[in-house]
């Protein structure tokens, strides 16, 4: 007979804190993104960080990013943005895998200039050291704006 691992075959149910605790790392990362820090948001991530979208022929496209490469892409004040006039509502839904592993699934809007954009993202997030950190991000449509950014 094979033991079978209580970790893998178990179903995980958080408490509450362990939700709650999941929840207020993304409220300290909102609170970077509406200041536009991207260093903190940074600092939030695991690197190397897995980011995968498609392009608009609906093909996939999976990047590794480092930190620079993150810092770089991330800031709104380089294309003239501002920040402080951005209003974002989100609506995050988490699924643990275990205590350590978790995906959100966040219902976001954006908006900017009058204009509202809805849009609907996952972060695959890990604890490293005993502290959340997102490892992937994954959204549909960002595709050739990457491939763009990489040919310039």
């Amino acid at each position: 007979m094979t033991e079978q691992n209580p970790l893998t075959t178990t179903p995980f149910v958080p408490t509450d804190q362990e939700t709650d605790a999941l929840l207020a790392w993304f409220d300290r990362y909102d609170a970077h993104v509406r200041r536009n820090d991207v260093q903190a948001m940074a600092d939030m991530a695991l690197f190397p960080l897995v980011v995968m979208t498609n392009d608009s022929a609906g093909e996939c496209v999976v990047r590794e990013w480092d930190r620079s490469t993150f810092v770089q892409t991330m800031d709104m004040s380089a294309d003239g943005s501002d920040p402080s006039s951005i209003t974002i509502d989100n609506r995050r839904q988490p699924v643990f895998l275990n205590a350590d592993i978790a995906v959100v699934i966040t219902n976001s809007v954006v908006t900017a200039g009058g204009e509202s954009h809805h849009m609907r993202y996952v972060d695959v997030m890990a604890k490293k050291a005993g502290e959340w950190r997102f490892t992937s991000m994954v959204q549909a449509g960002w595709g050739d704006v990457l491939l763009h950014a990489e040919s310039a």
